[in-house]
């Protein structure tokens, strides 16, 4: 019975490690379909241990991306990053917990965007609940973060 002790431990160590990934992919894909509300978004990014890339998906123009913005977002008009200025482009990771961000948080940009990242999570209401919520905003072009002791902008 002792030379089969490894093997059966193996086993179990290799049954557990499947449900474990299993369990952690069912709840990534139940954490996606929870929207944030701006309130919730804003506690997030409040705490620096938090790591959120925040993807605005409205045009890049006057009366959206360029009229106000959530502090931090990285444009990428549409969900297409050909849309996205060429400053944004490669500070869009599909791997990194995001946030999509639509005019009214019901936009099919938001659906077709989803498969795109990893990790992707809604704001409820989109930048007009953030808006409404009286929360801090940002007016112009985009502009990559500058990288200084404290790090880039995740």
């Amino acid at each position: 019975m002792k030379r089969f002790e490894p093997l059966l431990y193996g086993a179990v160590m290799a049954v557990l490690l499947v449900a474990l990934i299993a369990e952690g992919r069912r709840s990534a894909a139940l954490d996606g379909k929870l929207a944030l509300n701006a309130k919730e978004l804003y506690g997030l990014l409040s705490n620096p241990q938090v790591k959120l890339q925040l993807v605005d998906l409205r045009a890049y123009d006057d009366d959206n991306y360029l009229d106000a913005h959530v502090p931090g977002s990285v444009p990428m008009p549409d969900c297409s990053i050909e849309n996205a200025p060429p400053a944004a482009r490669d500070r869009i990771y599909p791997y990194v917990q995001t946030v999509l961000i639509a005019g009214d948080g019901q936009e099919a940009a938001v659906e077709r965007c989803r498969g795109q990242f990893m990790n992707a999570r809604v704001l409820a209401g989109g930048m007009t609940a953030w808006s409404d919520a009286l929360l801090p905003e940002d007016v112009g072009d985009y502009s990559p973060p500058k990288n200084s002791a404290g790090g880039g902008c995740l």
